[in-house]
Formats: C-alpha cells, structure tokens, sequence
C-alpha cells in the first residue's frame, strides 16, 4: 500500500484532561516571539547558519507591498538558539517579571543569577548546566537579527535593522567597570529591545505551562499558534506543512504518515493540557504532494486571553493614583487573574485558599494596592520576613478596616 495517506482531509481529537498547577503569566516581547528565533530541536543545530521568515509587509512609496522578512544568522561556533535557549528565556522574562516596577520598567543593569536562572528553567544544577547557561549568555549575545523589525514607539517596521539581543553580558567573575569583580552576572537587553518592552509591545505567556511541556516542536507551537489565534479572534488557524518545516528547520517529508510520525506527539501534547482542541489535515490545494494543518484552539487559549484581558485593566488602572481603601465591592472582574498575581509576588503557591477569600472579601482596587505595595517593598528590600507574609499582614489590615467601616455603617442605618 502507498504510505501516503488518500483521504483528503483528516480531523483528530481526543480526551484532555485539566492540568492541576495554576497559570503563572509572564510578559515577552512580542517581536522576538515572531521572528522564529528560537529552533525547536533537541540537539544543537551548528551545520544551519541562516533562518529566514517573513514577519509582515509595508506598502511601499509607488504603493506595492513590500514583504518583510528577518534572518537569523548563527554564531559560527556556538550555533542558533535553540529549545533549551528557549527555556532559559523564558526564565529570564520571569526574572524581569518579578523585578519590574509599578511604571513596567526596571533597573539595568539586570540581575540574573546561574543557579535561579537554572532553575526556573527547569535544568538540574551541576558542571554541564553551568556550562550551558555561559552559552546561553553568549548566544544572546552573538546572534544576529537582521531585516525588518517593528519599533513600538513608532508602531512601525525599521526594515533595515541589525542587532542582537543583549547588548551586553558581565559574567560572575568577570571585572567590571568600576574595577571590582561581579558577583553575579549582569545584563543588559540590546535598546530595541527595551523599548519594545517599555512600551509595552508585550504579551503573557503562561510560564507553568511551558515548563510543563516535553516536547520542543510543542514549545514552538505554543508561541505561534497563540499569536495566529489571537490574529484570527479565535479562528482556525491554518498553515501549509512545508512553511512549517521551514520555519522550524524539520526534515520537510512527503507522506502524511511520516507528517503525522513527525508533528503529532507535539500535537498530542498541546491537546492534553487543553491548548489544542483538534488538528486537521489537508491536501493542498492544486497540490496533491502537500498538506496544510489547520489547529483549532482549546479552552485554554480562551482561558489565557481572558486573563490577558484582565492584566490589561490592571496595567491601566496601576498607572492612576492608587485609590484609598473601598467599604464598597464593586463587581469582581478577572478574580483568578487577581490571585494569579498574588501567588506570583509572594511565590506562595500553597495559600490559594486564603488568596481567593481575600480577593472576594476586598475590591480589586484594593487587591491591586496591596499586590503594588508588596512588590514595592520587596523592591526596596523592605521585607524582612517573607513577601507572602508582608501581603497577608496588609491584606489582614485592609479587611480589618473594611470591617470595621462596615460595623460603623451598620450601626449608624440602625
């Protein structure tokens, strides 16, 4: 029998189960999420120099449209970026997550320690992880981004950019300018990159959820079908399978069967934690040698753009004036989101149950206020017992308030 598959069309769904550990967003910013940056692979790809991919359009002065495209060009000796990069990335977001002040910015040079940075990337500590993370610096570093890129400040493409990532790393050991020896190392994100962040040209990514994910074509996966659902309000999103390749650097295979082998313990995944619903295979149109996939969202998608939607009332309302204490409740909004936030300041994942009464007990605004005060104080290394504690010592006060203002009011309507 032909290996190849003669049904046109083929739909696959299967049972989810719900993932018990809580979402931890975190931001990224969003230009580098599309460039491709990133290869899924387990091993490191040294015999691929250049990646390219297409990232937009602009119309051109005489009206054509002009495609935008971005090379990713490797360092000759340590090779392109690849999951285990990936990995460390997202780790180092989530240091900046936390370091991040109420105005969305922070202090450079940032802080990024070996051993934190390994662990929240999920990589057991020893000679070879050091080793890795010294490489991870240094890929960041020496990776260059060429072509077009989009400026948040100017809400436009710059199509002749050239740069990398981080302008520059001091590793701990290493001499510093001052001439003392760094004690941990210190980074500093190339300016684009900043800025894109600084204004905001951000989405969350769900941190647990990519800690939890095995597969390197699912952690990819996850990044672009987000940013396709997101584009399409929630559609169907389809690519062709040799774009898809060549984008991800796959072996580019001719029979369904081999697509299948290659793509959908990736795909499997994703279903599992409920971020792909189904998955849905087709002949080419006018090609019977190709086949596009389209990827229908899971209810975990829904869930994170509910919680993008929540964090970002939350970032308007953090830049107005903080708002004395409300006897009050309005309507509660984004309720999880709120303790989402509070286990991610406090790092305290096993007092949800408390969090969840504090967040129906008290407005949001006022939950917001303590969250603010918590983090500004660990900023200010004002804390000297734990941040969980500090926010349950607040949040105790503003519900003693709360309550004795709701006696008063009780006594006087008597």
């Amino acid at each position: 029998m032909n290996p190849k598959d003669k049904a046109s069309t083929e739909i696959v769904t299967a049972a989810v189960t719900a993932p018990s550990e809580l979402p931890d967003y975190i931001l990224t910013e969003v230009f580098l999420e599309n460039t491709g940056y990133f290869t899924p692979s387990s091993k490191r790809i040294k015999s691929i120099k250049l990646k390219e991919k297409v990232i937009g359009e602009r119309v051109t002065p005489d009206g054509t449209k002009k495609a935008l495209k971005v090379t990713i060009s490797a360092n000759a000796t340590l090779g392109l970026p690849i999951t285990s990069d990936l990995d460390y990335y997202r780790a180092f977001l989530k240091i900046c997550d936390e370091l991040v002040d109420k105005s969305g910015r922070f202090e450079l040079p940032i802080q990024v320690p070996s051993k934190k940075l390994a662990s929240l990337a999920g990589k057991p500590w020893g000679k070879p992880t050091r080793q890795e993370v010294g490489e991870w610096f240094d890929r960041m570093t020496g990776t260059l981004i060429k072509g077009g890129m989009y400026r948040a400040k100017h809400k436009d493409y710059d199509d002749g950019f050239s740069g990398v990532v981080f302008s520059q790393v001091i590793r701990r050991g290493d001499r510093m300018k001052s001439g003392k020896t760094a004690e941990t190392n210190y980074v500093w994100p190339a300016p684009w990159w900043l800025s894109n962040y600084f204004y905001r040209y951000l989405k969350p990514v769900d941190f647990n959820f990519h800690r939890r994910l095995r597969k390197p074509i699912a952690k990819s996966l996850y990044s672009l079908l987000e940013t396709g659902w997101y584009a399409s309000g929630g559609k169907a999103y389809t690519k062709t399978y040799r774009d898809l390749a060549a984008e991800f650097l796959l072996t580019d295979h001719q029979y369904l069967a081999e697509i299948k082998r290659q793509l959908d313990p990736a795909h499997k995944e994703l279903q599992h934690e409920r971020f792909l619903k189904q998955w849905e295979y087709r002949e080419a149109a006018g090609d019977s040698n190709s086949y596009t996939i389209t990827y229908y969202p899971g209810e975990k998608f829904f869930e994170d753009q509910r919680a993008r939607e929540s964090r970002r009332q939350l970032a308007q309302r953090i830049a107005q004036k903080p708002p004395r204490l409300e006897v009050k409740k309005p309507q509660q909004v984004g309720a999880l989101y709120l303790v989402h936030e509070i286990i991610r300041v406090t790092g305290d994942q096993h007092s949800t149950k408390y969090f969840t009464k504090i967040v129906r007990e008290l407005s949001e605004n006022t939950i917001w206020t303590l969250i603010s005060e918590t983090k500004q104080a660990s900023l200010e290394g004002k804390i000297k017992t734990t941040a969980a504690q500090y926010f349950t010592d607040l949040a105790e006060r503003a519900l003693t308030k709360v309550r004795e203002e709701k006696n008063q009011l009780e006594v006087f309507s008597s």
